[in-house]
Protein backbone atom coordinates (compact mmCIF):
# COMPACT_ATOMS: atom_id res chain seq x y z
CA UNK A 1 0.00 0.00 0.00
CA UNK A 2 1.48 3.34 -1.26
CA UNK A 3 2.33 6.00 1.39
CA UNK A 4 0.95 9.06 0.85
CA UNK A 5 4.02 11.80 2.92
CA UNK A 6 2.55 15.16 1.56
CA UNK A 7 -1.01 15.71 0.80
CA UNK A 8 -2.67 18.57 1.68
CA UNK A 9 -6.41 18.98 1.26
CA UNK A 10 -8.14 22.55 1.64
CA UNK A 11 -12.21 22.86 2.16
CA UNK A 12 -13.09 26.49 0.92
CA UNK A 13 -16.25 28.41 1.66
CA UNK A 14 -17.90 29.31 -1.28
CA UNK A 15 -21.30 30.79 -2.05
CA UNK A 16 -23.29 28.69 -4.50
CA UNK A 17 -20.69 25.93 -3.76
CA UNK A 18 -21.15 22.84 -1.78
CA UNK A 19 -17.94 22.13 -0.96
CA UNK A 20 -14.40 22.46 -2.95
CA UNK A 21 -10.72 20.68 -2.20
CA UNK A 22 -7.08 21.03 -2.92
CA UNK A 23 -4.56 18.02 -3.65
CA UNK A 24 -0.66 17.56 -3.95
CA UNK A 25 0.39 14.72 -4.48
CA UNK A 26 4.24 14.17 -5.58
CA UNK A 27 6.79 11.38 -7.61
CA UNK A 28 10.51 10.93 -7.91
CA UNK A 29 13.21 8.66 -9.00
CA UNK A 30 16.66 7.91 -8.81
CA UNK A 31 18.51 5.21 -11.62
CA UNK A 32 20.81 4.64 -14.04
CA UNK A 33 19.81 4.37 -17.46
CA UNK A 34 22.36 2.48 -20.21
CA UNK A 35 22.20 3.53 -24.19
CA UNK A 36 23.46 0.89 -26.85
CA UNK A 37 26.15 2.57 -29.08
CA UNK A 38 26.45 1.67 -33.25
CA UNK A 39 29.01 0.80 -35.25
CA UNK A 40 30.71 3.38 -37.77
CA UNK A 41 29.12 3.30 -41.03
CA UNK A 42 30.38 4.16 -44.75
CA UNK A 43 28.10 5.44 -47.35
CA UNK A 44 29.41 5.01 -50.64
CA UNK A 45 29.51 8.26 -53.26
CA UNK A 46 26.39 8.05 -55.87
CA UNK A 47 27.26 9.41 -59.35
CA UNK A 48 25.02 12.27 -60.64
CA UNK A 49 22.27 11.68 -62.96
CA UNK A 50 19.91 13.78 -65.04
CA UNK A 51 16.41 12.36 -66.36
CA UNK A 52 15.69 13.06 -70.43
CA UNK A 53 13.52 15.84 -69.01
CA UNK A 54 16.40 17.40 -66.97
CA UNK A 55 18.80 17.42 -69.67
CA UNK A 56 15.88 19.35 -71.91
CA UNK A 57 15.61 21.57 -69.44
CA UNK A 58 19.54 22.18 -68.50
CA UNK A 59 19.56 22.62 -72.69
CA UNK A 60 16.76 25.55 -72.19
CA UNK A 61 18.23 27.36 -69.77
CA UNK A 62 21.45 27.78 -71.71
CA UNK A 63 20.16 28.96 -74.73
CA UNK A 64 17.90 31.67 -72.83
CA UNK A 65 21.15 32.79 -71.33
CA UNK A 66 24.11 32.00 -73.48
CA UNK A 67 25.74 35.72 -73.28
CA UNK A 68 25.98 35.62 -69.60
CA UNK A 69 27.85 32.69 -69.33
CA UNK A 70 31.56 33.25 -69.05
CA UNK A 71 34.12 31.39 -70.75
CA UNK A 72 33.69 28.13 -72.23
CA UNK A 73 31.60 26.30 -70.27
CA UNK A 74 28.71 27.89 -72.75
CA UNK A 75 29.98 25.98 -75.42
CA UNK A 76 30.45 22.79 -73.70
CA UNK A 77 26.91 23.40 -71.89
CA UNK A 78 25.06 23.44 -75.37
CA UNK A 79 26.75 20.84 -77.11
CA UNK A 80 26.96 18.15 -74.42
CA UNK A 81 22.84 19.64 -74.21
CA UNK A 82 22.08 18.94 -78.11
CA UNK A 83 22.96 15.59 -78.28
CA UNK A 84 20.85 15.09 -74.56
CA UNK A 85 22.96 14.21 -71.62
CA UNK A 86 20.74 11.99 -70.15
CA UNK A 87 21.94 9.49 -67.21
CA UNK A 88 25.36 10.15 -65.70
CA UNK A 89 26.26 13.70 -65.46
CA UNK A 90 30.61 14.77 -65.20
CA UNK A 91 32.10 17.93 -64.47
CA UNK A 92 31.50 19.71 -67.02
CA UNK A 93 27.40 19.76 -66.58
CA UNK A 94 28.44 21.20 -63.14
CA UNK A 95 30.03 23.22 -64.24
CA UNK A 96 28.27 24.46 -66.77
CA UNK A 97 25.03 24.57 -64.11
CA UNK A 98 27.29 26.77 -61.89
CA UNK A 99 27.30 29.22 -64.56
CA UNK A 100 24.14 29.19 -65.43
CA UNK A 101 23.28 29.93 -61.76
CA UNK A 102 25.61 32.96 -61.56
CA UNK A 103 24.39 34.31 -65.03
CA UNK A 104 20.59 34.25 -63.69
CA UNK A 105 21.38 35.80 -60.58
CA UNK A 106 23.28 38.69 -62.39
CA UNK A 107 20.08 38.75 -64.41
CA UNK A 108 18.07 39.14 -61.31
CA UNK A 109 20.10 41.95 -59.45
CA UNK A 110 20.56 43.96 -62.37
CA UNK A 111 17.08 43.93 -63.91
CA UNK A 112 15.71 46.16 -61.58
CA UNK A 113 12.68 47.60 -64.34
CA UNK A 114 11.56 43.82 -64.71
CA UNK A 115 7.55 43.25 -64.10
CA UNK A 116 6.29 40.70 -61.43
CA UNK A 117 5.87 38.37 -64.30
CA UNK A 118 9.53 38.45 -65.62
CA UNK A 119 10.69 38.26 -61.92
CA UNK A 120 9.17 35.46 -60.87
CA UNK A 121 10.26 33.64 -64.42
CA UNK A 122 13.84 34.43 -63.41
CA UNK A 123 13.33 32.94 -59.84
CA UNK A 124 11.74 29.47 -61.18
CA UNK A 125 14.91 29.57 -63.39
CA UNK A 126 17.11 29.77 -60.69
CA UNK A 127 15.29 27.43 -58.70
CA UNK A 128 15.32 25.15 -61.30
CA UNK A 129 19.12 25.93 -62.32
CA UNK A 130 19.88 25.05 -58.55
CA UNK A 131 17.75 21.60 -58.91
CA UNK A 132 19.64 20.71 -61.86
CA UNK A 133 23.56 21.71 -60.51
CA UNK A 134 22.34 19.15 -57.75
CA UNK A 135 21.44 16.25 -59.66
CA UNK A 136 24.37 16.47 -61.48
CA UNK A 137 26.76 16.77 -58.27
CA UNK A 138 25.04 13.16 -56.98
CA UNK A 139 26.24 12.52 -53.44
CA UNK A 140 29.47 12.10 -52.11
CA UNK A 141 30.91 8.85 -49.96
CA UNK A 142 29.60 9.66 -45.78
CA UNK A 143 30.82 7.83 -42.91
CA UNK A 144 29.70 7.94 -39.47
CA UNK A 145 32.17 7.81 -36.59
CA UNK A 146 31.29 5.01 -34.08
CA UNK A 147 28.96 5.68 -31.09
CA UNK A 148 30.45 4.29 -27.33
CA UNK A 149 28.18 2.67 -24.99
CA UNK A 150 26.92 5.25 -22.11
CA UNK A 151 25.58 5.09 -19.33
CA UNK A 152 24.15 7.80 -17.45
CA UNK A 153 21.96 9.33 -13.85
CA UNK A 154 18.29 9.47 -14.65
CA UNK A 155 16.84 11.76 -11.91
CA UNK A 156 13.45 14.10 -11.31
CA UNK A 157 10.80 15.16 -9.62
CA UNK A 158 6.74 15.88 -10.54
CA UNK A 159 4.68 17.65 -8.28
CA UNK A 160 0.78 17.71 -9.25
CA UNK A 161 -1.60 20.14 -7.99
CA UNK A 162 -5.34 18.52 -8.30
CA UNK A 163 -8.56 20.85 -7.75
CA UNK A 164 -11.94 19.85 -7.63
CA UNK A 165 -15.39 20.63 -6.54
CA UNK A 166 -18.94 20.50 -6.85
CA UNK A 167 -21.86 23.11 -6.56
CA UNK A 168 -25.21 23.12 -4.70
CA UNK A 169 -27.07 22.31 -8.29
CA UNK A 170 -24.26 19.30 -8.47
CA UNK A 171 -21.68 20.75 -10.98
CA UNK A 172 -18.66 18.87 -10.59
CA UNK A 173 -15.59 21.09 -11.61
CA UNK A 174 -11.82 20.67 -11.23
CA UNK A 175 -7.75 21.40 -12.44
CA UNK A 176 -5.08 19.55 -12.65
CA UNK A 177 -1.91 21.22 -13.28
CA UNK A 178 2.08 19.46 -12.91
CA UNK A 179 5.44 20.52 -12.31
CA UNK A 180 8.26 19.48 -13.06
CA UNK A 181 12.14 20.77 -12.20
CA UNK A 182 15.17 19.45 -14.43
CA UNK A 183 15.01 16.18 -15.36
CA UNK A 184 19.04 15.41 -14.67
CA UNK A 185 21.72 17.04 -12.02
CA UNK A 186 23.90 17.57 -14.72
CA UNK A 187 21.78 20.19 -16.56
CA UNK A 188 19.49 18.28 -18.53
CA UNK A 189 15.90 19.04 -19.99
CA UNK A 190 14.36 22.32 -18.32
CA UNK A 191 10.74 21.69 -16.14
CA UNK A 192 7.15 22.55 -17.28
CA UNK A 193 3.67 23.34 -16.27
CA UNK A 194 0.89 21.10 -17.54
CA UNK A 195 -2.73 21.16 -17.09
CA UNK A 196 -6.41 20.72 -17.67
CA UNK A 197 -9.41 22.16 -16.26
CA UNK A 198 -13.16 20.74 -16.73
CA UNK A 199 -17.07 21.08 -15.49
CA UNK A 200 -18.99 18.02 -15.80
CA UNK A 201 -23.12 17.53 -15.04
CA UNK A 202 -26.03 15.52 -16.42
CA UNK A 203 -24.97 16.96 -19.72
CA UNK A 204 -21.61 15.49 -19.63
CA UNK A 205 -18.03 16.48 -19.17
CA UNK A 206 -16.22 19.28 -21.32
CA UNK A 207 -12.63 19.46 -20.85
CA UNK A 208 -9.62 22.22 -21.85
CA UNK A 209 -6.01 22.44 -21.67
CA UNK A 210 -3.73 19.89 -22.39
CA UNK A 211 -5.58 16.64 -24.21
CA UNK A 212 -4.48 13.62 -25.51
CA UNK A 213 -6.91 13.22 -28.00
CA UNK A 214 -10.35 11.24 -27.85
CA UNK A 215 -9.44 8.51 -30.07
CA UNK A 216 -6.44 7.86 -27.28
CA UNK A 217 -8.32 8.33 -24.84
CA UNK A 218 -10.96 5.77 -26.15
CA UNK A 219 -8.04 3.07 -27.10
CA UNK A 220 -4.80 3.84 -25.36
CA UNK A 221 -1.25 1.83 -25.23
CA UNK A 222 -0.25 -1.16 -24.51
CA UNK A 223 1.72 -1.10 -20.86
CA UNK A 224 5.32 -0.21 -20.70
CA UNK A 225 8.45 -1.08 -18.72
CA UNK A 226 11.35 0.31 -17.25
CA UNK A 227 11.85 3.09 -14.21
CA UNK A 228 12.15 5.75 -17.36
CA UNK A 229 9.97 4.18 -19.55
CA UNK A 230 13.06 4.03 -22.08
CA UNK A 231 11.74 5.48 -25.11
CA UNK A 232 8.04 4.73 -24.31
CA UNK A 233 7.97 2.67 -27.57
CA UNK A 234 4.91 0.65 -25.97
CA UNK A 235 3.05 3.59 -26.83
CA UNK A 236 1.30 4.52 -30.57
CA UNK A 237 2.12 7.53 -32.07
CA UNK A 238 -1.53 9.15 -32.19
CA UNK A 239 -1.49 12.24 -34.47
CA UNK A 240 -4.28 13.96 -32.81
CA UNK A 241 -2.68 14.10 -29.27
CA UNK A 242 -0.30 17.02 -29.71
CA UNK A 243 -1.97 20.19 -29.41
CA UNK A 244 -5.90 18.98 -28.63
CA UNK A 245 -7.12 21.77 -26.60
CA UNK A 246 -10.84 21.05 -26.20
CA UNK A 247 -12.46 18.11 -25.54
CA UNK A 248 -16.26 16.89 -24.86
CA UNK A 249 -17.51 13.13 -23.27
CA UNK A 250 -20.26 11.91 -22.07
CA UNK A 251 -20.70 8.25 -20.77
CA UNK A 252 -23.67 6.18 -19.61
CA UNK A 253 -23.89 2.34 -18.79
CA UNK A 254 -20.48 1.63 -19.73
CA UNK A 255 -20.16 3.25 -22.64
CA UNK A 256 -18.40 6.95 -23.15
CA UNK A 257 -18.27 8.85 -26.38
CA UNK A 258 -15.54 11.45 -26.48
CA UNK A 259 -14.80 14.16 -28.99
CA UNK A 260 -11.71 16.51 -29.29
CA UNK A 261 -9.88 19.27 -31.34
CA UNK A 262 -7.25 21.93 -31.50
CA UNK A 263 -8.82 25.24 -31.55
CA UNK A 264 -5.52 26.85 -33.17
CA UNK A 265 -6.04 25.44 -36.08
CA UNK A 266 -8.31 27.48 -37.94
CA UNK A 267 -8.21 26.17 -41.88
CA UNK A 268 -8.49 22.69 -41.89
CA UNK A 269 -9.75 19.32 -40.22
CA UNK A 270 -7.83 18.58 -36.86
CA UNK A 271 -10.41 16.83 -34.62
CA UNK A 272 -10.76 13.45 -32.75
CA UNK A 273 -13.75 11.25 -31.80
CA UNK A 274 -14.05 7.90 -29.80
CA UNK A 275 -16.21 5.56 -28.55
CA UNK A 276 -15.36 2.98 -25.36
CA UNK A 277 -16.89 0.39 -23.50
CA UNK A 278 -15.98 -0.73 -19.89
CA UNK A 279 -17.46 -3.43 -17.69
CA UNK A 280 -17.06 -7.05 -16.34
CA UNK A 281 -17.49 -10.12 -18.54
CA UNK A 282 -16.92 -13.51 -16.76
CA UNK A 283 -15.13 -11.91 -13.51
CA UNK A 284 -12.80 -9.96 -15.84
CA UNK A 285 -12.43 -6.60 -16.44
CA UNK A 286 -12.89 -5.90 -19.74
CA UNK A 287 -12.59 -2.37 -21.66
CA UNK A 288 -13.19 -2.40 -25.38
CA UNK A 289 -12.35 1.07 -27.68
CA UNK A 290 -12.47 2.49 -31.24
CA UNK A 291 -11.54 6.11 -32.14
CA UNK A 292 -10.41 7.95 -35.67
CA UNK A 293 -8.96 11.03 -35.71
CA UNK A 294 -8.40 13.38 -38.94
CA UNK A 295 -5.87 15.76 -38.73
CA UNK A 296 -5.32 18.02 -42.63
CA UNK A 297 -5.98 14.94 -45.17
CA UNK A 298 -4.82 11.94 -43.07
CA UNK A 299 -7.06 9.99 -41.11
CA UNK A 300 -5.82 8.11 -37.82
CA UNK A 301 -8.39 4.68 -37.06
CA UNK A 302 -7.23 2.64 -33.86
CA UNK A 303 -9.04 -0.37 -32.07
CA UNK A 304 -7.32 -0.89 -28.31
CA UNK A 305 -8.54 -3.80 -26.20
CA UNK A 306 -7.53 -4.35 -22.49
CA UNK A 307 -8.64 -6.94 -20.01
CA UNK A 308 -7.35 -8.12 -16.41
CA UNK A 309 -8.79 -11.03 -14.17
CA UNK A 310 -6.40 -11.63 -11.04
CA UNK A 311 -3.11 -10.62 -11.31
CA UNK A 312 -3.40 -11.00 -15.07
CA UNK A 313 -3.43 -8.07 -17.42
CA UNK A 314 -3.47 -8.14 -20.95
CA UNK A 315 -3.51 -5.10 -23.68
CA UNK A 316 -3.50 -4.78 -27.70
CA UNK A 317 -3.31 -1.75 -30.07
CA UNK A 318 -4.12 -1.98 -33.73
CA UNK A 319 -3.86 1.88 -35.86
CA UNK A 320 -4.09 2.79 -39.17
CA UNK A 321 -2.98 6.02 -40.36
CA UNK A 322 -3.60 7.02 -43.80
CA UNK A 323 -0.94 9.50 -43.89
CA UNK A 324 -3.16 11.41 -47.05
CA UNK A 325 -3.54 11.15 -50.46
CA UNK A 326 -0.61 10.87 -52.95
CA UNK A 327 1.08 13.80 -54.41
CA UNK A 328 0.43 14.17 -57.98
CA UNK A 329 3.55 14.03 -60.39
CA UNK A 330 3.94 16.85 -62.04
CA UNK A 331 5.62 16.78 -65.45
CA UNK A 332 7.94 19.74 -66.68
CA UNK A 333 6.16 21.94 -69.01
CA UNK A 334 7.51 24.72 -71.42
CA UNK A 335 6.18 28.16 -70.55
CA UNK A 336 6.11 31.41 -72.34
CA UNK A 337 8.71 34.66 -72.83
CA UNK A 338 10.60 35.15 -69.63
CA UNK A 339 10.89 38.75 -69.52
CA UNK A 340 14.75 38.59 -71.67
CA UNK A 341 14.34 36.84 -74.58
CA UNK A 342 11.89 34.89 -76.89
CA UNK A 343 13.27 31.64 -76.09
CA UNK A 344 10.79 29.36 -73.93
CA UNK A 345 12.35 28.05 -70.51
CA UNK A 346 10.89 25.05 -68.56
CA UNK A 347 9.31 24.93 -65.64
CA UNK A 348 10.99 21.87 -63.23
CA UNK A 349 8.09 19.15 -62.28
CA UNK A 350 7.99 17.14 -59.13
CA UNK A 351 8.33 13.24 -59.17
CA UNK A 352 4.95 11.14 -57.34
CA UNK A 353 4.92 11.06 -53.43
CA UNK A 354 2.94 8.09 -52.28
CA UNK A 355 1.80 8.92 -48.64
CA UNK A 356 1.51 4.90 -48.08
CA UNK A 357 -0.21 3.39 -44.73
CA UNK A 358 1.69 3.55 -41.01
CA UNK A 359 0.34 0.48 -39.11
CA UNK A 360 0.84 -0.22 -35.66
CA UNK A 361 0.29 -3.14 -33.71
CA UNK A 362 1.05 -3.42 -30.15
CA UNK A 363 0.52 -6.54 -27.61
CA UNK A 364 1.35 -6.19 -23.75
CA UNK A 365 1.13 -8.76 -20.65
CA UNK A 366 1.74 -8.16 -17.07
CA UNK A 367 1.28 -10.32 -14.20
CA UNK A 368 1.10 -9.06 -10.55
CA UNK A 369 1.83 -11.32 -7.66
CA UNK A 370 1.94 -9.85 -4.38
CA UNK A 371 4.02 -6.89 -4.36
CA UNK A 372 6.08 -7.93 -7.69
CA UNK A 373 5.01 -7.09 -11.47
CA UNK A 374 6.63 -8.58 -14.16
CA UNK A 375 5.78 -7.03 -17.85
CA UNK A 376 6.21 -7.51 -21.19
CA UNK A 377 5.35 -5.95 -25.00
CA UNK A 378 5.80 -6.11 -28.64
CA UNK A 379 5.20 -3.71 -31.28
CA UNK A 380 5.59 -3.39 -34.65
CA UNK A 381 5.45 -0.08 -36.84
CA UNK A 382 4.78 -0.80 -40.82
CA UNK A 383 4.75 1.61 -43.64
CA UNK A 384 4.95 0.12 -47.14
CA UNK A 385 8.50 1.12 -48.99
CA UNK A 386 10.05 1.06 -45.71
CA UNK A 387 11.87 -1.68 -43.37
CA UNK A 388 9.41 -2.66 -40.88
CA UNK A 389 9.99 -1.30 -37.27
CA UNK A 390 10.21 -3.52 -34.35
CA UNK A 391 10.13 -2.93 -30.65
CA UNK A 392 10.03 -5.47 -27.55
CA UNK A 393 10.71 -5.01 -23.88
CA UNK A 394 10.58 -6.75 -20.55
CA UNK A 395 11.00 -5.65 -16.97
CA UNK A 396 9.66 -5.73 -13.67
CA UNK A 397 8.64 -3.29 -10.72
CA UNK A 398 9.04 -4.26 -6.86
CA UNK A 399 6.60 -2.17 -4.65
CA UNK A 400 7.95 -1.56 -1.03
CA UNK A 401 5.67 0.61 -0.29
CA UNK A 402 5.83 4.69 -1.20
CA UNK A 403 8.78 3.17 -2.93
CA UNK A 404 9.21 1.03 -5.72
CA UNK A 405 12.07 -1.00 -7.46
CA UNK A 406 11.74 -1.04 -11.25
CA UNK A 407 14.19 -2.32 -13.73
CA UNK A 408 13.56 -2.79 -17.82
CA UNK A 409 15.18 -3.63 -21.05
CA UNK A 410 13.90 -2.34 -24.47
CA UNK A 411 14.50 -3.17 -28.14
CA UNK A 412 14.79 -0.31 -29.70
CA UNK A 413 14.82 -1.40 -33.18
CA UNK A 414 17.94 -3.42 -32.75
CA UNK A 415 19.36 -1.04 -30.16
CA UNK A 416 19.26 -1.96 -26.73
CA UNK A 417 18.23 -0.02 -23.51
CA UNK A 418 18.57 -0.70 -19.94
CA UNK A 419 17.39 0.63 -16.67
CA UNK A 420 16.89 0.30 -13.11
CA UNK A 421 16.34 2.06 -9.84
CA UNK A 422 13.96 3.60 -7.54
CA UNK A 423 10.25 5.39 -7.72
CA UNK A 424 9.19 6.95 -5.20
CA UNK A 425 5.79 8.51 -4.07
CA UNK A 426 4.08 11.16 -1.66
Amino acid sequence: MKNTLLATTAFVALTGAAHAELTITATARIGLKTTEGSAATTTAAKAGTWTSAESDTALALGTVYPTLVKGSETTTLITEMTTSTTGATDDADVLAMTNIIAAIEVQIASNMAATAVEQASMASDLAAAKHLRTQALGTAAASTAAVADSTDAVNRMRVSFTGSGETESGIAYGATVRADNAATAGGGSGGGMAGTQYISGAFGKITMGDLGGADKDATGNVAGVGLTGLGDHNEVSYQAAAGHNLGYSFSASGLTFGYSQDTKVKSGGNSAMGLKYSGDMGGASVSVGVGQSKVGDATQTTIGLSASSGGLSIAAVSSNNDNGPSDAKVTQVKRGTNGIGTASAWVQGSALVNNFDTETTAVSVSYSMDAITVTGFTKTVSTQGVADMDYSGFGFAYDMGGVSLKAGVVDNNDQQLVDFGLSFSF
